[in-house]
């Protein structure tokens, strides 16, 4: 896991995700990323 491998704290590393999702949810480039992982991916 991503956590486990850099480090960080689990609660930490979700709430930085969240973040990143409510901050570019509208971004074009962040759209055209998302579309690539799979629907239930947490990002």
């Amino acid at each position: 896991m991503v956590s486990n491998t850099l480090n960080l704290d689990l609660e930490w590393l979700y709430a930085t995700v969240e973040r990143l999702r409510v901050e570019s949810g509208d971004d074009p480039e962040y759209l055209s990323l998302r579309k690539d992982l799979p629907a239930d991916w947490p990002l």
